[in-house]
């Protein structure tokens, strides 16, 4: 008989929730700033800094590390709301271990399943140190900055806006000792790269239709993320799986910087476009990405975004694709082939893309748009079961 997996819909609604706090919302913003954007930002900035340690430095970094100590804190973020900065670190300065035993509290029925929960009490209690803590601070701060920079040049005289830029600037300048800060500060092919990303913040999904929260495309790719990460877990996936799925997640529609999201009906229906619009969408990705990278960024962008959602594995750097979920699983799930269950991820694309439109229908923001996609993903992934896990009854929780 398959299984319940153990992600409950009251994590999946919080991201929701992180979709809906503002964030500056003291500050006259020229664009609206959400902490899911803000999150999704921040591990996209933190994969280039990783990365950037590796190539210059030969430094391994543990990715599965990074990526928990990343959710530790995004979930943490989600229940303690919209404290403002300053605030909240004086808060954790005095109060660190009070506020752990809140967040943890509040995330228990959640979170408790997972074997990692323990990890996350010791890490929320006592932050440890270390290089992946370095990095997830650097992008922290750095992806706020980003923000701050634009809301600084929109009105630079509101009152205490040059005090809060100094204070940004001042934590960003304590992380140049990182090789990827340093890349981002002085190159701007770099920085520009890390505002190409941030751009996927003002893209809108479902843009035909209103909806509440009206989530961004880099918000999408997180939830897709974060999913998939915690689905592995279910399945089976080895560790190397576990992390290629979180960033394929995260990166999977990155060619949609260069073309807009264009919607599903039309790449459906209208014949040929859908794989002429890959075709344009890959000479983008080389044209402005890939000639601005190193070359361990430039093969995981074409590994995670070409074919996205195709099974594959990689041997002896030559990227093989297999027809089945299970012959991958079967006889590919194993570290060293760094595998990629596609069909597997094509279904947290669409828990993704069900709960955007299931959440605002329950909100009261409906249209037939969002109706029938919803159906229309339920139809086909509502009872769906991957390596025995029963990944449709997620779905079904919605209805």
């Amino acid at each position: 008989m398959p299984f319940k997996p153990r992600i409950k819909s009251s994590l999946l609604r919080r991201f929701f929730v992180a979709a809906s706090i503002r964030r500056w919302n003291d500050q006259a913003c020229p664009v609206e700033f959400v902490e899911l954007d803000k999150q999704a930002h921040k591990i996209v900035i933190a994969y280039l800094l990783a990365r950037y340690e590796e190539q210059e430095k030969g430094i391994e970094i543990d990715w599965e590390k990074l990526i928990l100590y990343f959710c530790f804190e995004f979930f943490a973020r989600i229940v303690l709301t919209d404290i403002k900065p300053p605030v909240f670190h004086e808060l954790q300065r005095h109060h660190r271990a009070e506020l752990a035993y809140y967040v943890i509290d509040n995330l228990k029925h959640e979170l408790q399943d997972y074997e990692f929960f323990k990890l996350m009490k010791d890490y929320l209690h006592s932050q440890p140190t270390g290089l992946e803590v370095e990095i997830l601070r650097a992008a922290h701060y750095y992806a706020s900055k980003w923000e701050f920079d634009i809301i600084y040049h929109f009105n630079p005289y509101m009152y205490d806006v040059d005090n809060i830029k100094k204070i940004i600037d001042n934590e960003v300048e304590e992380h140049y000792h990182l090789c990827g800060i340093q890349k981002i500060v002085m190159f701007k092919n770099v920085n520009e790269l890390v505002t190409m990303f941030g751009q996927l913040r003002f893209q809108k999904r479902w843009s035909q239709t209103p909806r509440v929260p009206a989530t961004s495309v880099l918000g999408h790719t997180l939830m897709v993320a974060v999913s998939a990460y915690l689905l592995s877990l279910d399945i089976g996936a080895c560790k190397q799986m576990r992390i290629n799925h979180f960033l394929c997640g995260l990166f999977h529609d990155l060619p949609e910087i260069l073309t807009r999201d264009i919607i599903s009906p039309i790449k459906r229906n209208v014949a040929g476009l859908d794989e002429h619009i890959k075709k344009i969408e890959e000479k983008a990705v080389e044209t402005k990405i890939l000639s601005i990278v190193p070359p361990n960024i430039a093969q995981d962008i074409i590994y995670f975004t070409q074919n996205e959602f195709s099974n594959r594995y990689q041997l002896e750097c030559f990227n093989r694709v297999v027809s089945s979920g299970d012959e991958l699983m079967d006889c590919f799930n194993s570290d060293e082939y760094s595998p990629v269950y596609g069909e597997f991820l094509k279904i947290c694309d669409n828990l993704s893309a069900f709960l955007e439109a299931r959440i605002s229908i329950g909100h009261g923001i409906s249209s037939l748009e969002l109706c029938d996609g919803a159906q229309n993903i339920l139809d086909k992934c509502g009872k769906s079961i991957i390596r025995g896990v029963d990944i449709g009854a997620i779905f079904r929780d919605f209805v």
